[in-house]
């Protein structure tokens, strides 16, 4: 165990006086009030270190204890007559010791010291070191939005590709317009052959008299003329059969929601990158002024610590310096003035200081450059969640996008629907429960807030009488949700309106119809950019993107154990497009996160793997038309994503250059299956 200076000086007063001379040492114990109980509990007691408290009473009770220890030596001294005893080796031997316990608090000042200016030197340590015209942007882009805007330089791709939905649309439309007509004639005509192609008996021949050869004769022309008008009938309902099964519009419907996921690519390829260099920036900003000032509040806590200690040491260090002159006394002429003057004279503690804690006033925080972006904030383009973002992107080139679907971008929840020429009757209105009154407002927004609030499930909408907005005379009502539907919704005379509360956002781009997928998210961080690490995430939509972007440092127990080792951040978060936290990375540090790969492995019960059946073949009825692919990955992606629609994969010669989709609403089974002698080959999705 290691003693204190002050407990090394207690028990050195012992040694020592065991060391007198007999006589002496008698003498001194039949002193009266001698106190070696006390000196020897003092001893026994816990250690401590110099410059702390408990070192500091020690350093007191050895006054005390050094006090009266000349006082008995006085006692002795007149009952020895001088006569035994070496007094003045014995204050030699003590003084030595004291030499060493001020050696020992020098030492201890020298370290507080070190400490404090260690600290002060490490102001900046692990903050980032910009210049005025730093910019945060994500890697592999160099901050030209040009090539996202533009596939080329002179090709605005975005715009091209939206102008081309309207006809894809069109197409579609007339498609199935006209796939409706010929579905009405069929109905129309096999309503009319049904009625036709009924031949209850000869009896119905329309003849007089008796006249055998006339009534077969009457019989033949009746029969010829059925059999004109069935033959007739039945070409024309072939005609329209044949001609239905011809306008499959299919292919138009893909090719039109194909343009559209073609859009939301470029689209969501320029959002996504604005969405990181905008979420960088401003994590970068912020952790700029925040690391320098959780080092300087590590700075001043040390300081802190550090001069509560020098005064300690300080008043350890004045204690040695009265016990010295104490022990002076011990030898000279007159003991009990020399002792009092011992106590009455006041020491120095300035040789005790830390020139880096009384510098500390006289301190400043290191000075360090914000960028010029911190201030002004990105300007080569909006947020994408920024109301104007669609405006001076979009709308501004004569591009119709699609809503928002990047990670950053928050998606409502609901949307208005306008239902012109409308009304319900006063029945269907909400009525407060307190005042009995209908539930009415006299502004728009209000209205739709607090329906939104009760959700779909309560609130079907707001009744607006005239389709003149809101008024204190006229305010809005809102129409409760159960008991009515839209078919309960009546026609107006006087053109009043109602507003619905439709769940989801107003535009939705995919169409896919699978709703749960597991992803595998494959990230790297910038300390080891070719350690590649992935995650699995759960109950994700397909289509899902992936993003790091903020920290937590509160909610999670990830965050917190990044706190805890000094990320006072805690850690970074990947969301997805909902800006929803579903994984952690790194600690939130100036070592970075960058997703590079996420693909969905499961959806909605199916895995995206496959079971082959070679040599057989499927017949083009079970077949989706125009679901050509050229690679079985892509063919695979496209199956993952239709869900149940899609029961696997046809490849006309096993050469995974020209697969189809396999229509998976027609309960497909190997018995449906053909022996192929082309070496055609089916493969089977599977379930979890």
């Amino acid at each position: 165990m290691q003693l204190s200076s002050v407990q090394m000086m207690c028990r050195a007063l012992l040694l020592i006086a065991a060391g007198l001379s007999t006589s002496l040492a008698a003498k001194l114990a039949a002193a009266p009030n001698i106190q070696q109980d006390g000196i020897v509990n003092l001893l026994a007691s816990s250690q401590s270190a110099p410059g702390t408290p408990a070192s500091k009473n020690k350093a007191s009770e050895m006054e005390q204890m050094v006090l009266l220890l000349a006082q008995q030596a006085k006692v002795a001294r007149k009952s020895s007559q001088k006569a035994d005893g070496n007094l003045d080796e014995f204050v030699e031997m003590i003084k030595k010791e004291l030499l060493k316990m001020e050696s020992k608090i020098k030492d201890a000042v020298a370290i507080v010291d070190s400490g404090c200016k260690d600290t002060f030197g490490n102001l900046s340590a692990g903050c980032p070191a910009y210049f005025s015209n730093t910019t945060f942007l994500p890697a592999g882009f160099d901050g030209d939005f040009t090539p996202l805007r533009e596939a080329h330089s002179r090709c605005q791709a975005h715009s091209r590709c939206r102008s081309q939905i309207s006809s894809r649309k069109q197409e579609m439309d007339s498609c199935k317009s006209s796939r409706e007509s010929l579905i009405l004639q069929e109905h129309t005509l096999t309503a009319q052959f049904r009625s036709i192609n009924v031949f209850e008996s000869p009896e119905e021949c329309a003849v007089t008299g008796t006249d055998v050869l006339g009534y077969l004769a009457a019989m033949r022309d009746h029969f010829d003329g059925k059999k004109t008008t069935w033959w007739s009938t039945y070409y024309k309902l072939e005609n329209v059969t044949q001609n239905i099964t011809k306008w499959n519009c299919t292919e138009k419907e893909l090719a039109y929601y194909n343009k559209l996921t073609e859009c939301s690519e470029k689209q969501l390829t320029l959002e996504e990158t604005a969405c990181e260099l905008h979420a960088r920036t401003k994590e970068a900003c912020a952790m700029l002024p925040s690391c320098f000032d959780k080092n300087w509040d590590g700075y001043s806590k040390q300081v802190s610590l550090a001069n509560a200690t020098i005064k300690d040491l300080r008043f350890e260090y004045v204690a040695v310096k009265r016990i010295t002159c104490m022990l002076d006394a011990f030898t000279a002429p007159d003991l009990e003035a020399k002792i009092e003057e011992c106590m009455a004279k006041q020491y120095s503690g300035a040789a005790i200081s830390s020139a880096c804690v009384e510098g500390f006033l006289d301190a400043t925080k290191p000075s360090f450059i914000t960028p010029d972006v911190c201030a002004s904030g990105v300007k080569s383009i909006l947020h994408p969640n920024d109301d104007n973002f669609n405006e001076t992107e979009y709308a501004s080139q004569g591009i119709a996008a699609s809503s928002c679907m990047a990670s950053c971008c928050e998606l409502e929840l609901y949307h208005w629907q306008t239902y012109t020429n409308a009304f319900v009757t006063s029945d269907h209105y909400m009525y407060d429960s307190d005042s009995g009154r209908v539930v009415s407002y006299t502004n728009m927004a209000e209205a739709k807030q607090a329906c939104e609030t009760m959700g779909s499930v309560l609130c079907f909408g707001i009744y607006d009488a005239n389709c003149d907005g809101p008024s204190y005379e006229n305010p809005v009502k809102i129409v409760k949700a159960p008991g009515i539907d839209l078919e309960s919704v009546k026609e107006s005379s006087v053109g009043s309106c109602v507003q619905k509360l439709m769940n989801g956002p107003g535009t939705t781009m995919t169409t896919t119809t699978v709703k749960a997928c597991i992803y595998e998210v494959q990230y790297t961080s910038s300390a080891a950019p070719d350690d590649v690490k992935t995650l699995t995430v759960e109950h994700q939509e397909y289509g899902e993107a992936f993003r790091f972007s903020g920290c937590d440092n509160e909610e999670l127990d990830e965050g917190k154990a990044c706190v805890s080792s000094g990320a006072q951040n805690g850690v970074r978060l990947l969301k997805n497009r909902y800006g929803q936290a579903v994984a952690t990375g790194s600690c939130c540090t100036s070592e970075t996160n960058k997703v590079i790969l996420s693909e969905a492995t499961e959806c909605d019960g199916y895995k995206d793997e496959y079971k082959k059946y070679d040599s057989m073949y499927l017949t083009a009825s079970k077949l989706i038309r125009g679901t050509s692919y050229h690679s079985i990955r892509e063919a695979q992606i496209a199956c993952l994503k239709m869900g149940h629609k899609c029961w696997g994969l046809f490849d006309d010669k096993c050469d995974m250059g020209n697969l189809m989709i396999v229509d998976g609403d027609l309960n497909i089974t190997t018995s449906v299956m053909r022996e192929s002698h082309q070496s055609s080959c089916v493969y089977e999705k599977l379930h979890v």
